[in-house]
C-alpha cells in the first residue's frame, strides 16, 4: 500500500469509486429532494453513492497551469462546472478524510458558466 507520502490527491479522489469526489459534487449540486437519498440507501455515503450513479452523465476533466476543472453532465441535460486551483491537487494528503476536506474547501463553482443557457438542461 502506498504510504502517505507517494499519494497523491488525485489518487484519493478515486478511491472507493471516487466517492470524495461525489460527495463534493452533490454537496454543490444536489437538491432538497435527493437527501433521501441517504434514507433509503441506509446511509449518506451509500446515498451520495447512488445519487451520483442515478444522476450524473458523465465528467469531463481539463487543465491549465493554475487551474484543474471538471465539467459535470447531468442526465437531464443540464452540465455544471467546477474547479480547484494546481497546488490543492499537488498536495499529500495525510489520509483519506484529509484529502476530502482539503478538496471539499477549496472546490469553487464556475458560477458565470452554471448560470448561463448553455449549462441547463431540460425541465420536467
Amino acid at each position: 500500500m502506498a504510504t502517505s507520502t507517494t499519494t497523491s490527491m488525485n489518487d484519493y479522489l478515486e478511491m472507493d469509486g471516487n466517492i470524495a469526489f461525489n460527495m463534493a459534487i452533490f454537496n454543490r449540486f444536489s437538491s432538497i429532494g435527493d437527501s433521501c437519498y441517504a434514507g433509503i440507501c441506509g446511509g449518506f455515503v451509500e446515498g451520495v453513492y447512488q445519487w451520483a450513479t442515478h444522476n450524473i452523465y458523465g465528467i469531463d476533466e481539463s487543465a491549465n497551469s493554475k487551474y484543474t476543472g471538471w465539467t459535470i453532465n447531468f442526465e437531464n441535460g443540464a452540465s455544471r462546472r467546477v474547479y480547484i486551483e494546481n497546488w490543492v491537487m499537488d498536495a499529500k494528503p495525510k489520509n483519506w478524510k484529509h484529502a476530502k476536506n482539503l478538496f471539499g474547501k477549496y472546490l469553487r463553482t464556475d458560477e458565470k458558466y452554471n448560470n448561463s443557457p448553455a449549462a441547463q438542461g431540460s425541465s420536467y
